[in-house]
């Protein structure tokens, strides 16, 4: 009988050698569909940080304030100047008021959300109409990265940009300049309409 022949040391490298070879091409290429993913999922969650954005912004003005003509509601739901937009909005709860505010804080670089609580009297209400400015800068939510920022108002013949306190606009025009690294290429616009102007549709 013949004796079974074992593996020579040559042969024993040789595997080790494409078997070491497979394991690092398998290596690169998992770590490549793991930096896919990761750059994926970084995107996806910098787009819904921005869809959450715009739509805050949208419910703010959908709920925006139209003074009455029986004086029920403050006269002064609008104001955009010294880079703040400040609205007058109904209280989630519909229990009195609610004043929000936008701006670009932090040189810039961000923009911001404040809002206040619930407001049920015109006293609470001014005052947090006058202190909105600089609550929106110091204890405003940072959203999104920016590095610029623009809102607009319709004034019945074209766009313009600042309006003093009084009655809410017919459109507000927003637009954001993504930071760099954002994942979006160019300025992003949203446009409202007020349901008043619009037929019911904003």
């Amino acid at each position: 009988m013949r004796r079974a022949r074992g593996l020579t040391l040559i042969e024993l490298l040789t595997a080790l050698a494409v078997l070491s070879l497979l394991a690092t091409l398998g290596w690169r290429a998992l770590d490549g569909l793991l930096r896919v993913r990761e750059a994926t999922e970084a995107r996806s969650a910098a787009q819904l940080g921005w869809t959450d954005v715009m739509a805050q912004w949208q419910l703010d003005l959908d709920q925006m304030v139209v003074p009455s003509a029986d004086l029920s509601d403050p006269t002064a739901a609008w104001s955009q100047q010294g880079g703040t937009v400040r609205l007058l909005r109904h209280a989630a709860d519909s229990a009195g008021w609610q004043v929000v505010a936008w701006a670009a804080v932090d040189d810039g670089r961000r923009w911001a959300r404040w809002a206040s609580g619930p407001l049920t009297t015109r006293e609470a209400l001014a005052q947090a109409w006058a202190q909105a400015p600089q609550r929106v800068r110091a204890q405003g939510v940072r959203t999104v990265a920016i590095s610029g920022a623009e809102v607009q108002v319709w004034d019945g013949m074209r766009w313009s940009v600042g309006s003093p306190e009084g009655t809410p606009p017919a459109a507000v025009r927003l637009i954001l300049v993504p930071a760099a690294g954002a994942g979006f290429d160019g300025a992003l616009t949203l446009d409202w309409v007020s349901a008043r102007v619009a037929g019911g549709k904003s």
